[in-house]
């Protein structure tokens, strides 16, 4: 998770280690890595997270020590050639630049952290300095504030919208004109000498019913590092034992989703196979502004809940967002199965939408 990342280089910082942060900026051909992938290092040399799956590392941290120790940050450039095919490269026979920053628990950073650790989604601008004390970074990040009128959106910057942009070159501050639409915004370089890090909350499941299905499918979940959300007003099936793993409440759905911390990349399904449980999720689900919304049962099942969500006056294009029967298809037998194709589906729809 990119939480457990950035919780881990707020530990050492609390403890009185410097740290460094390596981010992907940019891969050529094959890369073992997506841009955007990042790996942070301590000064006692402990790092988590990987930006190239174990062919650059060691590199990496080596220079990140002269990072902190020099508080000048480092872009890193990794291919394969006949000089260090066998020594410090790509297997994979890719290219991929890396950038090395100095990281401290102050200004923008510390605003990145705590931005990052309460799961809302920011923006990172970076400045690819390289052999340079490292500075001019800036968050933009999400503000109930109403919108700002040189950013158009409820996304402002750290610390002075109109100020620290004004510092940025032209193009940046024309890339950086953000619509009420942000979706054009992804991690990437935004030019040779400025990266833009797209960060997002974890993925998030709600599943209503707490059967069988339901807890292979929080196990899967788990394995895809999703928070994980059961709700059942069934006292019997909605257990710590059943799942270890997840966020559980014994109550009906409606009267605790609207109290839960939603975000755009919450998935929610229904398992129960019963309407007083499953109708009023669906319900609130198709009013919300999640991504997904799955619904468990036959063809003949769904037909049935169509005529209820029109009685209760559901528009076609309301009704369309429910995905029932729920999951890919896969020819799933077993409730292992189930659940693998319904965590596919949503992957598919979180890559696609």
């Amino acid at each position: 998770k990119v939480e457990s990342l950035y919780q881990k280089i707020k530990t050492w910082l609390e403890h009185g280690e410097t740290a460094a942060l390596a981010t992907v900026v940019q891969t050529w051909g094959s890369s073992p890595r997506p841009i955007g992938s990042q790996m942070a290092i301590s000064s006692n040399d402990e790092l988590v997270g990987s930006v190239s799956g174990g062919c650059v590392e060691n590199d990496v941290i080596v220079s990140a020590l002269e990072v902190m120790r020099t508080s000048h940050s480092k872009l890193l450039k990794y291919s394969v050639s006949s000089e260090n095919a066998l020594a410090v490269g790509l297997s994979c026979g890719g290219e991929m630049e890396v950038f090395l920053q100095p990281f401290q628990n102050a200004g923008v950073q510390h605003d990145l952290l705590e931005c990052v650790l309460a799961k809302k989604s920011a923006y990172y601008l970076l400045p690819l300095q390289n052999n340079q004390p490292f500075s001019g970074d800036i968050l933009l990040f999400e503000t109930d504030k109403p919108p700002d009128s040189h950013l158009q959106n409820n996304f402002e910057l750290y610390p002075s919208p109109a100020s620290e942009l004004r510092k940025l070159p032209i193009e940046i501050q024309n890339k950086l004109q953000l619509q009420s639409n942000t979706a054009h915004l992804q991690t990437g370089r935004l030019s040779e000498d400025y990266f833009l890090l797209r960060l997002q909350p974890p993925q998030q499941i709600i599943i209503v019913g707490a059967g069988h299905i339901a807890v292979k499918l929080a196990e899967l979940a788990a394995v895809l590092a999703f928070d994980c959300i059961v709700i059942d007003p069934r006292a019997a099936f909605i257990t710590e034992e059943r799942f270890p793993k997840a966020e559980i409440h014994h109550k009906w759905p409606d009267k605790i989703l609207p109290k839960l911390s939603l975000n755009q990349n919450t998935a929610l399904v229904t398992l129960s196979h019963d309407p007083k449980i499953d109708d009023p999720a669906i319900n609130w689900a198709l009013t919300s502004g999640i991504n997904y919304i799955g619904a468990l049962g036959s063809r003949s099942t769904h037909a049935k809940r169509i005529e209820r969500l029109q009685e209760k006056g559901f528009s076609p294009e309301q009704i369309n967002r429910l995905h029932a029967p729920v999951g890919l298809d896969i020819a799933a037998r077993t409730a292992s199965e189930i659940a693998l194709s319904i965590l596919a589906q949503i992957v598919q729809e979180s890559h696609t939408a």
